[in-house]
């Protein structure tokens, strides 16, 4: 049996401790737990050592204390640290943790560390910290087989120091070259090696989250009619079925390299979607606007989607971006819904990155009847919780945390439009006062992880 309390470290006074590797604890834990003088030993991430028991008198602190070279030995900060401590009976062993560790890499500006992560990270720290869980961003240095350097959160700055191995790793790699790299490569392997839990794996391209989609009967009616690009006959047959196509890279993100394809008044329409905004070519020659995709898309894999007639406000399309996480026993959960409606009629991509307006989830739906309303909110949260499951279910490694693009033609049907191993970390309507949805399950996937 495994007998766990909430603790502050302290680091004890190098002049005051009698041995090197020294654990000072309440006398209310060490009553509790049947503790003596006797040396236990005492983990911390890949870590084990003795250390010598000491008991304080104390009406209800729960404060530890690490000898400096204890702290050292551990690769614990020498600062005040609010951590879980447990007690195994049977294996007579302390423990601390769990650790937790972010995985992204940063930026170079050192007011904003980790790029549009920055926040988030903070957010995670604060979380964390609330509840014991030692929490640090690592920021793919070279990685020993003890401790890592990474960056810690001292309720001012961020800071970075040398700090244990992690119980649970969360990979927010936002690259996918460098995902792909033989260096990231390598990490997954000491991991695994390791035994550290990580998600989420890796990246996954749209044609394989299309494929795995295909094989659940049930889910089927949902998903546009996908094809890749493999030549202008591809164009030319899906033109012929949908009005409307989009073209999307295959491992693309944010909304980026997107083309729109359209015909209305005997002409064929190209739209492309960049950060500079939507550009519009027109022809009559379909094979003239191919050339213009081939030119621009640099010939990486592309797919071809039916186009949805999508609702809208006020003439502006409207989508929803559905954040599903894992939880204890392995079961897949919605933790937060919200609608991205576009900033204009002619912005066909419905992206944070391009500028979407976030609204409450509900708010997207105004244009339907009360009635269908609330059929929908009901319809889209678990056809996106099914989709988690199934992609977890059929790709490899560990997955936590997917956000899934949906869409609702102006029929009411839904669709499934994408689905996000790495869903973005812009504010989710969190005020102040309050942590977002998503940062409370996160925590509550890292604690069932860290118990398996």
């Amino acid at each position: 049996m495994k007998l766990a309390e909430k603790i502050i470290i302290q680091p004890e006074n190098s002049s005051s401790s009698q041995s090197k590797l020294t654990l000072t604890i309440p006398e209310k834990i060490a009553s509790k737990w049947k503790l003596t003088d006797s040396p236990l030993p005492l983990r911390c991430g890949a870590v084990e050592v003795s250390v010598s028991i000491k008991v304080y008198h104390t009406p209800s602190s729960h404060t530890v204390y690490c000898s400096p070279d204890l702290l050292r030995s551990l690769s614990l900060p020498d600062q005040t640290i609010p951590i879980t401590m447990s007690f195994c009976h049977q294996k007579q062993i302390l423990s601390l943790g769990p650790i937790f560790c972010l995985a992204l890499n940063s930026s170079s500006k050192a007011e904003n560390l980790f790029g549009s992560y920055t926040d988030f990270c903070k957010e995670v720290a604060e979380y964390c910290e609330e509840h014991h869980i030692l929490f640090y961003v690592y920021t793919l240095q070279p990685w020993n087989e003890t401790k890592v350097s990474g960056f810690i959160w001292n309720q001012r700055t961020w800071v970075e120091t040398i700090l244990p191995i992690p119980s649970v790793i969360y990979n927010r790699i936002h690259s996918r070259k460098l995902e792909n790299s033989h260096f990231i490569k390598q990490l997954k392997v000491y991991w695994q090696q390791q035994k550290i839990p990580y998600f989420n794996e890796s990246f996954l391209d749209k044609w394989d989250v299309h494929q795995k989609l295909l094989l659940y009967d049930e889910i089927v009616p949902y998903l546009p009619e996908t094809v890749l690009l493999e030549g202008f006959d591809a164009i030319e047959i899906m033109i012929t079925k949908h009005p409307i196509l989009y073209l999307k890279p295959l491992n693309g993100s944010q909304g980026k390299h997107i083309f729109r394809i359209s015909q209305s008044d005997n002409l064929f329409h190209l739209d492309y979607s960049s950060f500079n905004g939507s550009q519009t070519i027109s022809s009559s020659a379909l094979p003239n606007l191919y050339k213009t995709i081939r030119l621009r898309s640099k010939y990486i894999p592309y797919l071809i989607q039916q186009g949805i007639p999508l609702i809208d406000i006020d003439g502006c399309p409207v989508d929803f971006r559905i954040l599903c996480l894992k939880g204890t026993g392995g079961k897949w959960s919605v933790v937060s819904a919200v609608s991205r409606v576009s900033r204009t009629n002619e912005q066909f991509v419905s992206n944070i990155a391009h500028g979407a307006l976030l609204k409450k989830f509900h708010e997207g739906l105004a244009p339907f009847q009360d009635s269908m309303k609330s059929q929908l909110m009901r319809i889209l949260p678990e056809l996106a919780r099914e989709v988690a499951q199934i992609i977890d279910r059929e790709s490899e490694g560990l997955f936590g945390e997917l956000g899934i693009d949906m869409s609702v033609d102006q029929d009411g049907h839904p669709w499934i439009i994408e689905v996000n191993t790495k869903p973005s970390k812009t504010s989710e309507g969190t005020t102040l006062s309050t942590y977002r949805p998503s940062v409370k399950a996160l925590i509550r996937l890292v604690h069932w992880y860290s118990s398996l």
